[in-house]
């Protein structure tokens, strides 16, 4: 059995938080990217959810455009609707 000399790699670091994390790699020349991509998942998951059922009601190729727009824009509807419950309507 043939033995394989690796170099034996010793980590000192003392960090505390996320930007000791961003400033260490930045010292060793690495990218680091901390935003999540979960809500953009969400949001894609909605999206085809809502085309689906706007896309079910549609008559014709206007309600079919129609439908896909409503799609891309139901989060506004639900923040609309849900502060209209709330504070009732404004004139």
């Amino acid at each position: 059995m043939a033995t394989t000399k690796e170099p034996k790699i010793e980590f000192k670091a003392s960090m505390t938080d996320v930007e000791d994390w961003k400033e260490w790699c930045k010292d060793k020349g690495r990218n680091v990217n901390s935003t999540h991509g979960t809500s953009g998942a969400l949001y894609f998951v909605g999206f085809i959810g809502s085309a689906v059922y706007w896309m079910q009601a549609a008559v014709g190729f206007g309600a079919l455009v129609t439908g896909v727009l409503k799609a891309a824009v139901w989060p506004a509807y639900i923040v609309y609707k849900l502060l209209e419950n709330f504070y009732g309507v404004v004139l």
